[in-house]
């Protein structure tokens, strides 16, 4: 009955539901030319038609800083009707700029949602902090107390709730750092590890402390994965808790990539 058998996502899960529900939307096969000098060909024509495919040059033209994308994609937000779809746009919106309230609204409300979800966590773990392989007792109980099949449920907490949050981070907006930082205390450690994304790639330095605390109070196998997002911050208290609880070879990846000029955990 598990949607993932062992439970191992703990550790992987925030980058797959990256991923899976958002960055799965990069892989037009343009993508990887995409930059402010290098602009991907066409973009624009590929972005216009109100098909599933069209989606995959939502997030190029963001990273792309495509802004003359705007009024195709304030378009595509008013006739596209998937809410994680219409939240991706709204937030590519944001992140470009657009002063429209009517994005940033949106996706605030949907994230609220996920933040202010009362749904257990989706794994126990045992004395030791380990994560126990199949969904916890607790999460099936919740899912069918809201009439949801536990497996879907599974689903929307382990990739759609966290890639939303992601979203949010992603604007860069320090709007969302209010939000982000209500989510640090979420019972889902997905998204406790979406949060603390966002809010390296904003690049808070206030939350931190906030970001240690969450750490520090998560099942031991959830710790790593909240921790990475630490490495964006010149602060040597978030190092050393870097070097605490993420895998060295994680960690130095992470590093390496920040010192080649990757400024968040969202910037590609």
């Amino acid at each position: 009955m598990s949607l993932i058998p062992h439970l191992h996502w703990r550790i992987v899960a925030p980058k797959l539901s990256y991923l899976v529900v958002y960055c799965a939307m990069l892989a037009g096969p343009s993508y990887g030319q995409t930059s402010q000098s290098q602009p991907v060909p066409d973009v624009l024509e590929k972005l216009k038609p109100d098909t599933d495919e069209s989606m995959h040059y939502v997030e190029a033209v963001a990273h792309a800083g495509r802004i003359d994308a705007i009024p195709i994609l304030e378009n595509k937000f008013v006739h596209t009707q998937d809410p994680v779809d219409k939240a991706k746009i709204a937030g590519v919106l944001v992140r470009l700029g657009d002063k429209n309230d009517t994005y940033w609204d949106f996706l605030a409300g949907v994230v609220t949602v996920a933040v202010d979800s009362d749904a257990p966590d989706v794994a126990d773990s045992d004395a030791q902090g380990k994560s126990l392989p199949g969904l916890s007792p607790k999460f099936i109980a919740w899912a069918k107390a809201h009439n949801i099949p536990p497996a879907e449920a599974a689903s929307n907490a382990t990739y759609v709730l966290p890639a939303e949050v992601m979203m949010l981070g992603d604007t860069r907006d320090r709007r969302a750092i209010p939000l982000l930082r209500r989510a640090l205390h979420s019972p889902n450690y997905l998204i406790v590890s979406a949060a603390a994304d966002g809010l390296a790639e904003i690049g808070d330095e206030a939350s931190v402390p906030l970001i240690i605390s969450a750490c520090k109070d998560a099942p031991v196998d959830a710790r790593g994965a909240i921790a990475e997002s630490l490495v964006y911050f010149d602060d040597a208290q978030a190092q050393k808790i870097v070097d605490k609880f993420v895998p060295k070879e994680i960690a130095e990846t992470r590093r390496k990539e920040r010192a080649s000029g990757k400024k968040g955990p969202f910037d590609y």
